[in-house]
């Protein structure tokens, strides 16, 4: 068993073990928590004595063994510690400790003290979240935050906003893209807001345990209310929840919030969209994940909606997805990239729209676990720097079975569908002549399109019966 799986496996060991005193939700918070108090003393002592005393004890008392209700005193103190260094207003709820006692607060206290960096730690809690979630809580999987953050490409100085940040994912990848081309990390300007206050709990310490600061706003959901009225940013990066059925709850579909169109109450998806590029300053660039059906669905006001994107010229890339790589995730999906309202975006093919079909990119390991490898984000990344005309990239060329620039008026006369698999010819495929191709990825989309619709309908069948 290699490093990893050992300790992936003693984390599950000491969760199991708090079953029946501690829900598994509370049980994960606390190992967060922890992890949070070792990298508070840990980053204290490289300051001066006095300082690292008072900000290293909870720490250090944890680990000499107190329990219960003390246990309980002491991380919340030392939380409200940390938040007040760092000067930030998101509650960070400490679970009810009272009943924890004996071997099974040594093991959690072990597994922390054990890893080999509260970072690794945090990472394996968020994937175990992930695998205990329900409700579409859920995190965004690295390879996929990366190809994201990779097409757009964030620069030290600039702004970076996630409207459903979730556990901060998109933020961290942001900074991480900027300090692995030599910038600062810490010039750039980040940006949350989620609906979830558990969500911005984590993010914010997730955020923390990395150095990197940022400003997180809730718990109203960006549909309905902007956490950040005056500002418009250089990024925006969002992983949606998808298909949300009664999202507005009756407010907020005022023509004059949706520029390209009233999104239908059904379906939040291009209400996410206009979010997305009404955030964006001049020059920016946005990037969001959407399923398959959002691209090629036909039902009026969001076929009308893509059209203004389309014609607008707003629309640079979509990016078909391998299914299965974000779990509890059934749609395939897309990775729509944006330019904004005001101004021009990146330099790019005129008049076009990249399509790129990377369905079979995906790799499985774990025997469960399916990924989005860093060959194929390279290979993607690559591509959309070659269109884009970047310096130092490739001269651009479509390709079969991977990829083609897709005029503007093409996508008019096809309703706008914006599917690559409906768009990029097969391998060994003539490009002017793959009616057979184009047959059957028709059928698939519209398949997919039925999946959505059904799972939709059964989301709103089961809250007008009360069923959860």
């Amino acid at each position: 068993m290699d490093a990893n799986a050992a300790q992936e496996a003693a984390l599950r060991r000491a969760v199991d073990a708090l079953r029946g005193v501690v829900p598994v939700e509370e049980a994960l918070r606390l190992v967060m928590l922890l992890g949070l108090l070792r990298h508070q003393a840990e980053s204290s002592r490289s300051t001066d004595e006095l300082y690292s005393a008072s900000r290293s004890y909870a720490w250090d008392e944890v680990r000499s063994g107190v329990d219960g209700d003390h246990l309980h005193e002491v991380i919340a103190r030392g939380v409200r510690d940390w938040q007040m260094d760092r000067g930030h207003r998101v509650d960070l709820p400490v679970p009810d400790l009272h009943a924890l006692r004996g071997a099974r607060v040594y093991d959690v206290v072990g597994v922390v003290a054990q890893a080999p960096s509260p970072v690794r730690l945090f990472d394996l809690v968020l994937q175990a979240q992930s695998r205990e979630a329900k409700g579409g809580h859920y995190f965004t999987p690295s390879g996929v935050a990366r190809l994201m953050v990779e097409l757009l490409d964030p620069r030290e100085g600039d702004s970076v906003h996630d409207p459903a940040c979730g556990s901060g994912g998109l933020l961290i990848e942001s900074a991480a893209h900027v300090a692995a081309r030599g910038g600062a990390a810490g010039r750039l300007r980040l940006f949350g807001q989620d609906v979830s206050a558990s969500a911005l709990a984590t993010a914010e310490m997730n955020i923390g345990i990395r150095d990197l600061d940022a400003l997180l706003v809730g718990t109203e959901s960006s549909l309905l209310r902007d956490g950040f009225p005056d500002r418009t940013f250089d990024v925006v990066a969002v992983n949606p929840p998808f298909n949300m059925s009664r999202w507005d709850g009756g407010y907020g579909r005022h023509d004059e919030h949706w520029p390209l169109g009233v999104p239908p109450q059904g379906n939040a998806n291009f209400a996410w969209v206009q979010v997305c590029l009404k955030k964006l300053a001049p020059g920016g660039k946005a990037g969001i994940l959407l399923p398959t059906g959002a691209a090629t669905g036909t039902r009026g006001a969001e076929r009308d909606i893509r059209a203004h994107l389309v014609d607008q010229g707003l629309l640079t890339a979509v990016v078909e997805l391998p299914a299965g790589i974000i779990p509890h995730v059934r749609n395939p999906m897309c990775l729509w990239i944006m330019s904004g309202f005001r101004g021009a975006g990146p330099v790019r093919q005129p008049g076009e729209v990249l399509l790129v079909d990377a369905r079979e990119t995906a790799v499985t390991v774990d025997k469960r676990q399916r990924i989005l490898p860093g060959e194929a984000i390279g290979r993607i990344s690559d591509t959309f720097a070659s269109w884009l005309g970047r310096s130092g990239a490739r001269s651009y060329a479509d390709r079969p079975g991977w990829c083609r620039s897709v005029p503007l008026v093409e996508l008019a006369a096809q309703e706008h569908d914006v599917l690559p698999s409906r768009h990029v010819p097969a391998q060994g495929i003539d490009e002017t002549d793959f009616g057979g191709h184009r047959q059957l990825s028709d059928l698939t989309a519209e398949l997919e399109h039925h999946f959505d619709e059904s799972n939709r309908l059964e989301r709103e069948l089961r809250h007008m019966l009360g069923i959860r």
